[in-house]
This record gives C-alpha cells, structure tokens and sequence, in this order.
C-alpha cells in the first residue's frame, strides 16, 4: 500500500472481481462491433468467430480487410484469451504503421503513422482507462491483454466513426456471448514467468466463463497477473523523457584552457550535471473483469449490456549509483576524449568525473491505476428498411503515484560545506564515516556497448561511511476523470438499384472532466514547523518566512544525519548494473522498505503533508457535440464501385481551470496558490469524408480516401501552468532557479489535418493477401514540445539570470507522407509440411517534416515519428504443433526538441531498436494445450543520445522475457 486510504467503492469493486475470479469464473474472447452480433443473430447470418490457432487469426484478419468500408488493419486473437504478444500494444505493433513506446519492456503507448493522436475505443465507442485520464495517447500498460479477442485500426475514417484522432482510431473488441456457440463456453489459462535477469517467479490466470441461449445470452471473463520486470538505466542523471539536466560549458568561461588543444579557448562541450547507473525492477500486478449480457427482447429489439474494470498496482524499485558535482558549474567533468560536432560544440565520449559528491542512490514510485466502463445499447432491427441503435456509455477512471527517493551520500560534506550543520543540540557531523576530498580519477567512458567506470575507488565496500544525505517525496498525483456520452444512429435502406444504397444519420453527445492534482510531501522542521520538500543535510532553514536557529546566528539544518546502517537488513549490497563494467558494488537502502511511502516517510521526518503544485495542478471539462450524415453508395461502370460520402459536424465546449502560480516558498514547497483561472472557449469542426473501393477485379481491390481529422490535445496542454526547478548553490546559498516546465495554455488550438489515402490490395483466396498503400497527412496545426527564455525569480524573489523554460508551442503547418506494404500469405499450397508454414510482414515508410531544424540544418521529423517501420512475422500450423517468431524493427525516432541548457537545436534521439519474440505451443488434446513464449529474446538496449550519435545521453536496457503455460478450453 502506499499510503493509507479509505475503504473506497474502488476497493470494493476490486475485492469482488477477485473473488469472482478465485471462483473460477474468467477470461476472453472476441466478436465483432457493437450490435453486430445480435443483429447477425435476428437475420440468421451469425458465424462462430471463436478462433484457434494462427492460421484462423490470419485468415480473420483478412476477412475484416476485404470487406471493410474504409481502410482498416486488424490483429485477431488465436484463440480464447490469447493474442499473439504479452501486452495488447506488443500485438497491435505487427499492424502495418503501428509504433509503440515500452515501459520496462513492455508495451505501453502507440503510435498510428508516427502520430500519438490516436483515439481509442471499446467496441466502437470511447471509453476512460486509467492510463489515459489526461492524455489523448493510448496507453494499454493498465490493461490485461486476455480480456480481448482482437482489434481494429481505421486508417480512413467515414462521417460514421467517431472523431478524435489524426491518423487513426484503435477499436478493442471485447467477447459478447452471442459470439459463441448454444451451450456453455469455458476457457482457462494458467501460466508461469520469469526473466533472464530478475528471475522472479511470476504467474498469470485467466478464464471465461460464457452461456448463450436462444435469446439470451450471458458472459464473463477475468484475468489476474502478477510480473516482476529487470531494466537497467545507464547515463546522465535526470534522463528518461528530456535531457534537461545537461549544459554547454565553454572552454573560456569554464575551464580557462584549451581543451582539445585546437590552439583557441572558443570552444562549447555537452556535459552533465552528474553520471548515474542503476537497476530498476517493476511489479506489475494487473486485474481485469469483463461482463457481458445480450437479450433479444422481441419486435426487432435486442439489449447490449457490457461492463470492463480494470486494476494495476505498479511498484518501480530502483537503486544504483551516482556522482555529480552536486549543483556547481559544468565543468566539473572534464572532457578526456571529444569530437567536433559542429564549428564549436564539440562532442564528449569520455568524462573524467572529478565529482565532489559520489552517493548511492534508491527510489520507489508506486502507481495505482483503476476504471470501470459501463455500455447499455440498445438496436433496433425488424426486417425493415429502418434500422437503428440507442446508446449510453458511462465510464470512470483513476491513477495516483506516490514517490519516494533517498540520497545516500559518501562523502563527509566538506566538499560543499556541510560537513558540520547545526541542529537544536549543537553542530553535528552529517557523515562522520565519509570521504574527505574530491574524486580526481574516476573515469566513464560511453564508447563501445555500454558505459565503463574506472577509478571507483575501494571506500564503496565502508559501510560506515554511507549516510542520508537527502529525502524527499515529490511530483506525486492523483488524477481522476469520468466520461458520458449518449449517442442516437439509424441506417435507411433506399429501395430498388439506386446508386445510392443506404443512408446512416446520427447524433452523439459526449461529456469528459479530468482533475489532475500534483503535490510534494513536505514534513515540518523544528519546533517552527517549517515546512520542507527536501530534508537535506544541506538545506538550511534561513528562509524569510520560516527560519530556525539558535538566535546567535546558527540556523538549523533540515535533513539530520542518519547512517545507512541505522536500516539493519533494508541495507543492500547491489553489484547488478546491467551492462555496466567497473563497478565494484556499493551500499543502498532496499527500494521495498520505502513500498509504504507515507510511512517510511513518516518514520524519519514525522507528520508529512500535501503540497500541492498550482503550476500542475488542473480540472478541464470536455463537451463534445457532434452529427452527422452518410450516404453509401454503390454501382457497375465496368467495374464494381462502392464507398461513402459524409460529413460530420462537432462542437466543443472548452472550461479549463488552472491554478494561478504565485510567490516562491522556501525549502522546495509549491509556490503560492493564488488561486483558480477559469477559461471558456468553443470551435466547431466540419470533418468531410469520402472512401472509394473499386473491385478490379475478383482478386484486386484500390481504394481511394480523404478525410479531414481533428484530435484535442493533452488535457495538460490546456490545464497546466509555470513550475519551475530549484537547486541550492553552496555559492550563495539560495535555492537558484535551474528550469521551469509551462504545459498549459488554453488558447491552444488541437491537432487538425487533412488526409489522403490510396491503396492497392490483392487477395490470394481466404489465407492470402498483398496491399500496397501511399498516404499523405497535412497538418494545419499541431502543438510542439519547445523552449522560450523567461526572467525568472530564485527562492528569495531576485531575478538573476534568463532560464529556458520548456513549454507547449503552437505549430502551424508540418507535413507527414509515406507508404505501408503489407503481405500475408498461408503457403497452404505447398506439398506436406510447406503448406503449414505462413508469413505475416509488413514495412512502413514515413518521412515527416515538424517546421524544425537541427544544429546541422537539417530537417526534423514529429516527435515520436520513426521514418521506418518493419515487421516479419513467420509461423507454422501443423496438427497440434504451432510455432511463431516475430521480428519487429523501428529506426530513430526524435525524443524532444531544444535540449541541453546554454544552445538551442539540440536534438534529443532514439537509436533504431529490433525486437524479436516466439511461441511454440503442442495441443494435448483438441481441447488442452500447452506453450512457451519467449519475449524480446535478444535484450534489446535502447540507446540515446543528443544530436551526434557519439554523444550518448542513457541507455535503458530490457530483459528477455520467458513463460510457460496451459490452456484448456471445456
């Protein structure tokens, strides 16, 4: 637990589910959108869709292809409970054009032809998960895989589909028990995980549990899952999303020499602010339930009902090692080995760390992630020429993340002047057991695979001279938003051979809030109760609104001295760094003892409460109305001609409340809040469509569509306001200014654009296909990641220095193109074994301009964008025996724009990744099988670096994944 809580409904929905799971009763399957299946039921044309095995899957996939009415890619799971990756985002990356992003290895947030404005939908209209509170990204991390039978991926829309994303629409698809056959349906899935490097027992189960009847029908499905993922970090500290904690100092100003030895001191070098390498292990205990209840009520009606809930508890443990000059100058890492970048930046691939402070380092963020979505449809469907459906969609979802980090310092304090801190009793030592002087030989080389430390010395192994050097608690949240929306769609079947077939008409109403709060945890000091983020041993409590001291002069410390060894059996020995070398090991504290954030934090600085940031601090109300018309259309001019033409209208209501950021506070608290600012505004959109399929021939289809598209922004993008960064100068002694972040800005305009799409797909029987597609996004208006120079005040009001202040900024006008080839194809046609091979691969080509250069003048692509894309999925079917490996490649992608303080254009970039994982699975029986997956089975290292590629930034390293399991299906 990581803080404590009241007994909530969340919990109790949670302990419900459980037990329902503890029952027997679980897990998934699949059938179409909403109301297909009971209308395919009424007409009689109702098809078991329950899959099983590769060859079924592949041949589904097609089927939705062919005959879609826009251009649509599809993954179908192989069988109940089982699509082909561990995560839905592994499975939906072998779509053509689907890139994703992974969080401790696995698959998190995905892309649709290198753009994040992705609408996600369940079972053809949205809903709220916990991952996506605040953002418009999916992100299916919260999400068990099991639950699903598949998913689609509309490319192109129609005026009929919802509006929301750029350049595409996710569609999860649930199991309705209408999808299966009369009688009872159950499956079951155990499995055993484990990982190369975390070597954790770990276990998954899941079943569904499905009766359908003659008009009714009822389901439910769960999944329960408990992993223990290794990754390892390696690089600047600070990193992970931006480079932020890196500078340019100049061989003039900061080191007075001539470096390279060029014969002039005008030259600039990328340092950091310190050096780190650590092992992260994250748990991950996921919990989802699926219900599903249809009835046919007579006179052409049939009732829907669906409810999905989902559950993750996340703890992310880190611990490693890290040496900085603590907040000095930059230069404090000497070049040793360099390259020129440009005329006057150079490059580092060696650092002599000259460190004043090297430290241990030992952190735990918990994440708990919750929604519950509710679907009451109700279709219409009598044999007429009318048909039509009403529905209510409720849903609600929460996520909170509570941190803590400690500092464990070697050093006695000298170096930065708090060797002796004063406290109530007199003048203590803060680290009585620590080194004296500054490092002048440790040495990290970034060439080759992985960083090499050198140097190290042997007082790591003293475990007397660790000691607390800083606690704190910070950049929490809680989040939480809810969702309505009421929609009303009719289709009209036009009598005789018009070319207008059909018209479809609809009315949608839709009604999203989202509350973000951030806090740090402060703890009062001394009997003044100052309140305080950052209980440092060097953080004194001079401030101008809060100070304690002796009254002679002497104030007080924040942070008390506390020796590692004071934690007994939560003192760890760690020597894991992944691929890091010449580190000998050194002492942290457990990441678990700090699992119960509140109450660790408690036990060493008592009575911790909420500061809540205003600068992060948000509520955004949502309000969408939107209508539409479509007319499908269909005739002969040689060939067979069909498609749609539409439009659809949508009004937003826009009411964001930020907080309005005021004063600095001393010792690391949240400014002042200075209370709400509430914005109002409102935009139409008129989103034209038209989709044309031309059949060429039996065997060969093209198709042709446009589309205007328009997605909102990050709710963080309007809400959020100014939070700048401090860090104390042991010059000064002021807490300085260092950065700030401004997210929001609620005269943003969303993402608008016009697409254009042509395909040409070949169909080779049922089990067989090639499709060769261009595309072309035009971006009116989109929104950047940026940096503006701002005056900014320090901690005592003084303005003395311009910050770089990263920030959302209006783009106006880039431009994304490329092409998608995709095959599968069953060799089914080959003689013996041949025949049970097959081949599912696809390559994307996107190159996009953002409006922005780097340093070298060359053009820079949208963020998250990579330029290719492969996938090669190669499988064998044979009676029982199935086999699969996949191969999944990305190339560089830009992270973030304007890094590194002191230049602007710097570039931060992703190295191209390969992927590859397997199955093998043996059925026992035709109704128990046994298998064994293996995921990112090379080790992939995701590397970056800023602008040159020898000028790595951090590593993040994943371990193979390997399980082993049973499913049965009775």
């Amino acid at each position: 637990m990581l803080t404590e809580k009241p007994v909530s409904d969340r919990s109790f929905k949670r302990a419900f589910a459980r037990t329902a799971l503890a029952t027997g009763v679980a897990a998934c399957s699949l059938a179409g959108t909403a109301g297909a299946a009971a209308q395919e039921q009424q007409s009689g044309a109702m098809e078991e869709v329950v899959v099983q095995g590769i060859r079924l899957s592949q041949e589904t996939a097609i089927s939705t292809k062919r005959n879609a009415d826009s251009i649509v890619d599809s993954i179908v799971a192989e069988d109940i409970g089982k699509l082909p990756d561990a995560t839905i985002s592994d499975s939906l990356q072998r779509i053509t054009g689907i890139q994703i992003r992974r969080s401790a290895g696995e698959g998190s947030a995905i892309n649709v032809r290198g753009m994040p404005q992705v609408l996600t939908t369940l079972n053809g209209e949205s809903y709220l998960g916990a991952g996506s509170v605040t953002t418009v990204q999916p992100n299916f991390n919260d999400i068990p895989a099991p639950l699903f039978a598949g998913a689609d991926v509309h490319k192109s829309p129609t005026a009929s589909h919802l509006s929301g994303g750029i350049t595409g629409v996710v569609d999860l698809r649930t199991h309705r028990p209408m999808n299966f056959d009369r009688g009872v349906t159950t499956s079951l899935s155990l499995e055993g995980q484990t990982g190369r490097d975390s070597q954790e027992s770990d276990s998954a189960l899941s079943g569904l549990l499905a009766w359908r009847g003659e008009r009714v029908g009822a389901l439910l499905s769960a999944s329960l899952s408990n992993v223990n993922l290794a990754n390892y970090y390696m690089g600047l500290a600070g990193g992970g999303s931006h480079a932020g904690w890196s500078g340019m100092p100049s061989e003039a100003g900061d080191w007075g020499r001539d470096v390279n030895g060029d014969g002039d001191t005008d030259d600039s070098y990328i340092a950091y602010q310190g050096h780190t390498a650590y092992n992260q292990f994250t748990e991950r205990e996921r919990f989802g339930l699926n219900g599903s209840l249809q009835v046919g009520l007579g006179a052409g009606l049939d009732l829907v009902m669906d409810y999905f809930y989902t559950d993750m508890d996340e703890y992310d443990r880190r611990a490693g090692i890290s040496i900085s000059d603590k907040w000095q100058q930059w230069n404090w890492a000497t070049p040793q080995v360099s390259s020129p970048g440009t005329d006057t930046i150079n490059t580092v691939q060696v650092y002599e760390a000259n460190g004043r402070r090297l430290k241990s380092y030992s952190e735990m963020r918990g994440t708990e992630s919750g929604s519950s979505n509710v679907n009451v449809e109700l279709d219409y469907d009598n044999g007429g020429a009318f048909t039509g459906s009403a529905r209510l969609v409720y849903g609600e979802a929460e996520q909170s993340k509570l941190n803590s980090y400690v500092d464990v310092d070697m050093a006695d304090g000298s170096q930065w002047g708090v060797d002796m801190p004063h406290y109530p009793g007199g003048p203590r030592a803060s680290n009585p057991g620590g080194y004296a002087d500054p490092f002048q030989s440790l040495v990290i080389d970034y060439r080759g695979n992985a960083p090499r430390w050198s140097g190290v010395p042997g007082l790591v192994d003293n475990l007397d001279g660790y000691a607390i050097g800083a606690l704190s608690s910070e950049n929490n949240y809680d989040r939480e938003g809810d969702l309505t929306v009421t929609r009303f769609d009719g289709t009209y079947e036009l009598a005789g051979d018009n070319f207008f077939q059909s018209l479809d008409a609809g009315l949608r109403y839709s009604d999203r809030n989202a509350e973000n709060e951030q806090y740090h945890m402060l703890a009062p000091i001394a009997d003044e109760g100052c309140l305080v983020r950052w209980k440092a041993t060097d953080v004194v409590l001079n401030g101008s609104a809060c100070s304690a001291g002796d009254g002679n002069g002497n104030y007080y410390t924040a942070g008390r001295p506390i020796p590692l060894s004071a934690f007994g059996d939560d003192v760890q020995w760690v020597t894991d760094f992944g691929g890091v070398s010449g580190i000998p090991g050194v002492y942290a504290l457990d990441p678990s003892a700090m699992d119960d954030v509140l109450s660790f934090q408690n036990s060493l600085y008592p009575d911790n409460r909420r500061g809540v940031v205003p600068g992060q601090s948000y509520a955004v109300n949502l309000e969408e109305t939107s209508a539409y018309f479509q007319a499908n259309f269909a005739t002969d001019i040689g060939v067979a001609v069909s498609g749609n033409i539409g439009l659809r209208a949508v009004r937003t209501d826009l009411e964001v409340t930020q907080r309005v950021v005021g004063s600095a506070r001393d010792y690391g608290a949240p400014e002042v809040d200075e209370g709400p600012l509430v914005t109002e505004r409102s935009y139409t959109d008129m989103l034209p469509s038209l989709n044309l399929a031309f059949d060429l021939r039996e065997d060969l289809k093209l198709r042709a569509a446009y589309a205007k598209t328009m997605s909102p922004l990050n709710l963080e993008q309007w809400g959020g306001g100014l939070s700048p960064s401090y860090a104390l100068s042991s010059e000064t002694g002021i807490f300085e200014v260092i950065g700030a972040n401004s997210n929001g800005n609620p005269e943003l305009d969303p993402w608008r654009a016009d697409n254009f799409d042509l395909s040409m797909e070949w169909y080779n029987g049922d089990s067989g296909m090639v499709s060769v597609g261009l595309f072309l996004v035009e971006v009116e208006s989109f929104i950047e990641s940026g940096s503006i120079a701002m005056e900014l005040p320090d901690q005592d009001g003084v303005v003395r220095r311009t910050t770089d202040v990263q920030t959302n900024v209006q783009g106006d006008g880039g431009e994304l193109s490329g092409i998608e080839v995709a095959a599968k194809q069953a060799f089914d046609f080959l003689p013996g074994n041949w025949g049970n091979l097959g081949v599912d691969a696809n390559f994307t080509w996107s190159p996009s301009d953002s409006g922005n250069e780097d340093l070298d003048g060359e053009d820079l692509p949208f963020i998250d964008n990579s330029e290719r894309l492969a996938n090669f999925v190669g499988w064998y079917q044979g009676e029982r025996l199935q086999a699969r490996i996949a191969y999944n490649y990305r190339s560089e992608r830009v992270v973030a724009f304007n890094q590194v303080w002191g230049t602007e254009g710097l570039t931060l970039m992703q190295e191209p990744t390969r992927y590859v994982d397997a199955s093998l699975s043996y059925d026992v029986t035709d109704d128990v099988t046994v298998y064994v997956n293996g995921s990112n089975l090379t080790g992939e290292t995701e590397e970056y670096y800023l602008q040159w590629e020898n000028q790595k930034a951090w590593q993040s390293v994943y371990e193979p994944r390997y399980t082993l399991g049973v499913r049965a299906r009775l």
